[in-house]
C-alpha cells in the first residue's frame, strides 16, 4: 500500500501487565475503547487482542479489527489495515497487513500475530517496556482515497495492588516431613483473603528434605497475580529466591513451587539463616483485579503527555528503570569504570560492580553482605563456569539480554543462573532448552531440571519423552541411567504407561 495515501491511525496502550505470564488462559480478550472513523462514514470501531489465542495450540497472540454496531451505513467497507505492536520507540516489532470488506457487528485480523511466549517472557523487556503493550491499527479506504488523516490515541489500565508481609516460622529445624504451616493474605481495605499459602517439607533424592510452597486463590476478583518471596538474613538483607507469575482462572486455584535453599542448606548456615532457629520470609504480592482505566482521544498525541502519565510515574511502584539509567550502567560494564569486584574462572578475571551483582543476583548479595574481611569482597572464585558463561551471564545482567544463544551455552547459563539466583536469566534459559528438546538432548535436560529442583522445565520433558521416546538412542538412555537410575526409572515408567 502507497505510504502516502491519507489514513486513520489508532496506537493503543495496554498498560500494568504485572504478573502477565505465558500462564494466561485462552480465549481471554482486551478489547480497546470504541473510536470513531470520520472519514469512513462516522463508523465506530474497536480493536480486539486475545494475548492466548483462541484455543491455538500454537500459542499465538490473536489481533483483530472490529467493526461495531452503530448507525452508520449497513453496506460493508473496504479496508485495507495495517496492525503492529510497537516498541518503546514507536518501531514496528511485528505486523500484518490485509484487505477485508467490513461488515457491522464483524471483526477481523490475524490469528497467528505474534508468539505468546516472546511478547510475555523471552522478548518481554521489548514488547512490554514497564510492562505497556503498544499496538497500533491503520487504516485505508480500499478503492478510494481520504480527503485528510485522521488519529486516535487510546489507553487500557490494568489496576495493580501490591502488598507485602513478613512470616516468621519458629523452631524451623523441628518442623516435621509434610505438616503444612499456613498463611492467609488479606485485603487492607477490607481484611477479606486475598490468597492462602501452605509451607511443607518434603524429602526428596538422597534423603534431602526439600521445601515447598503451594498457593490457592481465595478472591474470584482476581485475575492475575505476582509474587516474589525473600530469605531475610540475620543482618537483616533480603536474599531473592523465587518470583511466581499466577494467572487466576478459578478461586481456590493451588499453585505449587519450590524454595530454592533445601532444608539441609538452611541448617548448615544456622546462623546466617536461622536465628535462633526462626526462618524469616519476607512476601511481596502485586495483583490485578481487571481493567481500571480506559481513555480514547482525538487529534495531536499531546494527550499522551498529559498529566495521567506524570502521576501513573510516580503512583506506580511497578515501573522499570529508565532507559538512560540502563544504558549508563552497560557502559560501565563496557569501559570498566568504578568496578570493585573480579569474577575469576580458571582462564579469566572479569571486573564488575558489587551494588549490580547483587541487585541482580541473591547469592551475590549474601556473598558480599556475609564476608566480614573487605579483601574478601573483592573476588569471587568461579573456577566451575567457563568464561563464555561468566561472560554471557554478567552481559545479561548489564542488559537484560542475551545474544546468539546455543544449546551448550543455555545449559551452562541455566546452571549458572540457577546457582546464583537469577530468576529472570534461568527462565529464559529453560525457554530455550524447552523449544528446542530432541531425541539427543532430552535425557541430558531432563537430568538438568531434576538437578536443580525445576519441575515446570522437568515436566515439559517428560511431556516431550512420552511422545518421541521410541527416537532417543540407547546411548542417551544409558547416560541418564549412570547419572540418576531412579530418574530414568520413572521416565521409562511413564513412557510405558501413556503408551
Amino acid at each position: 500500500m502507497a505510504l502516502e495515501e491519507k489514513c486513520f491511525t489508532i496506537t493503543w496502550k495496554i498498560e500494568n501487565l504485572v504478573g502477565w505470564s505465558e500462564k494466561l488462559r485462552e480465549n481471554f480478550i482486551i478489547s480497546s475503547p470504541p473510536f470513531v472513523v470520520d472519514a469512513m462514514g462516522k463508523t465506530t470501531w474497536n480493536l480486539n487482542i486475545y494475548p492466548a489465542g483462541q484455543k491455538d495450540v500454537n500459542r499465538n497472540i490473536n489481533f483483530f479489527l472490529y467493526r461495531e454496531e452503530d448507525d452508520s451505513t449497513e453496506a460493508p467497507i473496504n479496508v485495507k489495515i495495517q496492525l503492529d505492536f510497537l516498541d518503546k520507540k514507536g518501531f514496528s516489532l511485528e505486523a500484518f497487513c490485509i484487505d477485508h470488506a467490513f461488515k457491522k457487528d464483524e471483526g477481523y485480523g490475524c490469528r497467528s500475530f505474534a508468539k505468546k511466549k516472546e511478547v510475555l517472557n523471552t522478548k518481554r523487556s521489548i514488547f512490554l517496556p514497564q510492562d505497556t503493550l503498544t499496538a497500533r491499527c491503520k487504516m485505508w479506504i480500499k478503492g478510494d482515497v481520504m480527503s485528510q488523516d485522521g488519529q486516535c490515541f487510546a489507553r487500557t489500565r490494568f489496576g495493580v495492588e501490591k502488598i507485602s508481609f513478613l512470616w516468621y516460622l519458629k523452631n524451623f529445624s523441628t518442623l516435621e516431613l509434610e505438616k503444612k504451616c499456613n498463611y492467609i493474605f488479606k485485603s487492607p481495605t477490607n481484611n477479606e483473603p486475598l490468597m492462602s499459602v501452605e509451607l511443607f517439607v518434603t524429602e526428596v533424592e538422597n534423603s534431602d528434605k526439600s521445601i515447598r510452597y503451594a498457593l490457592t486463590v481465595q478472591d474470584e476478583t482476581i485475575l492475575c497475580a505476582n509474587l516474589r518471596l525473600c530469605l531475610v538474613d540475620a543482618s537483616g538483607n533480603k536474599i531473592q529466591c523465587n518470583q511466581e507469575d499466577i494467572w487466576c482462572s478459578s478461586v481456590h486455584e493451588r499453585t505449587e513451587f519450590t524454595f530454592p535453599f533445601t532444608k539441609k542448606m538452611l541448617l548448615a548456615n544456622k546462623n546466617l539463616f536461622l536465628p535462633n532457629d526462626i526462618l524469616s520470609l519476607d512476601w511481596e504480592y502485586a495483583f490485578s483485579k481487571g481493567i481500571t482505566l480506559e481513555e480514547i482521544s482525538y487529534g495531536s498525541s499531546s494527550s499522551e503527555d498529559s498529566e495521567a502519565d506524570k502521576t501513573d510515574l510516580t503512583n506506580n511502584d511497578m515501573v522499570s528503570p529508565t532507559i538512560s539509567l540502563i544504558d549508563t550502567l552497560k557502559s560501565f560494564y563496557v569501559e570498566k569504570l568504578l568496578c570493585d569486584v573480579q569474577l575469576r574462572t580458571r582462564t579469566g578475571t572479569f571486573p564488575a560492580h558489587k551494588i549490580v551483582l547483587s541487585a541482580a543476583a541473591s547469592v551475590f548479595q549474601t556473598i558480599f553482605s556475609s564476608k566480614v574481611n573487605e579483601r574478601e569482597n573483592d573476588c569471587v572464585d568461579m573456577e566451575e563456569l567457563d568464561d563464555d558463561t561468566v561472560n554471557r551471564m554478567l552481559n545479561y545482567i548489564y542488559t537484560s539480554n542475551v545474544e546468539d544463544l546455543t544449546w551448550k551455552s543455555a545449559s551452562n547459563l541455566y546452571e549458572a543462573a540457577s546457582k546464583y539466583a537469577i530468576l529472570n536469566l534461568k527462565n529464559l534459559c529453560s525457554s530455550y532448552l524447552k523449544d528446542n528438546l530432541s531425541p539427543s538432548n532430552a535425557c541430558e535436560i531432563l537430568l538438568l531440571s531434576h538437578n536443580y529442583s525445576d519441575n515446570e522445565m522437568k515436566e515439559a520433558v517428560m511431556d516431550y519423552i512420552i511422545e518421541h521416546g521410541k527416537e532417543i538412542l540407547n546411548s542417551e538412555w544409558r547416560l541418564l541411567m549412570n547419572s540418576n537410575g531412579k530418574l530414568a526409572a520413572e521416565a521409562l515408567y511413564r513412557l510405558l504407561c501413556e503408551n
